[in-house]
């Protein structure tokens, strides 16, 4: 028997696999909140002042951020980023393989116009990983494509059985942002704006064939 989509089981599942993973996650969330808030009231940041603010120990702080260099990076390309109903409130009567594309349109476009930043973040992610969190659950990443492109499967999400959805979210994720991009641009050496449309390609063919199949 095919299990079909569910709302709620769905996305405890999907957005990030556990309530253990979302708790991380809304830490991560709350001291990026709590480094803008001090800085907004005119503070110089620091990892305990940010720590305190958000209400978690320093030591908790330095698993997430392991200095103040990579939380305030994190903190200037996370001002940039809109919300899903911001990056699709245009996309009224468009299909989900096009709004799916259009969530990719944005992150190309905001990770082209800061390219230098990305990079940089990138790095200290994987320096983390490599210095502090071989062995850790801390996610090292925000997930913020992760809820924009749930947003831009909605209209067509309960076609889907759990394992499908799954399955095309998290290879959607894989196809949208940073990554790509480099892969893109440095492996293969072709021009951003190529890039993005062989990206836009790829997206639409994985999201109208996965929908095709889907049963009536």
């Amino acid at each position: 028997m095919r299990h079909m989509y569910n709302h709620e089981t769905t996305m405890s599942r999907v957005n990030l696999k556990n309530g253990r993973s979302n708790q991380k996650l809304r830490t991560r969330r709350a001291l990026l909140d709590a480094t803008n808030q001090l800085v907004s009231e005119g503070h110089r940041p620091t990892l305990s002042g940010v720590a305190k603010k958000a209400l978690v120990s320093r030591a908790t702080a330095y698993r997430y951020f392991p200095n103040l260099d990579a939380l305030l990076l994190e903190v200037l390309l996370d001002r940039k980023v809109a919300t899903p109903e911001q990056i699709l409130e245009k996309a009224v009567g468009e299909d989900t393989a096009e709004r799916v594309a259009l969530v990719h349109d944005f992150l190309h476009k905001l990770v082209a116009e800061n390219e230098q930043q990305f990079r940089l973040f990138l790095k200290a992610s994987m320096e983390q990983w490599l210095d502090f969190n071989k062995d850790s659950d801390t996610p090292l990443r925000g997930a913020r494509r992760i809820p924009m492109l749930n947003f831009a499967l909605e209209p067509d999400r309960r076609k889907l059985d759990i394992e499908t959805y799954e399955k095309l979210l998290y290879a959607l994720s894989a196809m949208v942002s940073l990554e790509p991009f480099i892969a893109l641009t440095d492996v293969c050496q072709i021009e951003p704006e190529r890039g993005k449309e062989i990206m836009r390609w790829a997206i639409k063919l994985l999201v109208n064939a996965t929908l095709s199949a889907a049963p009536d």
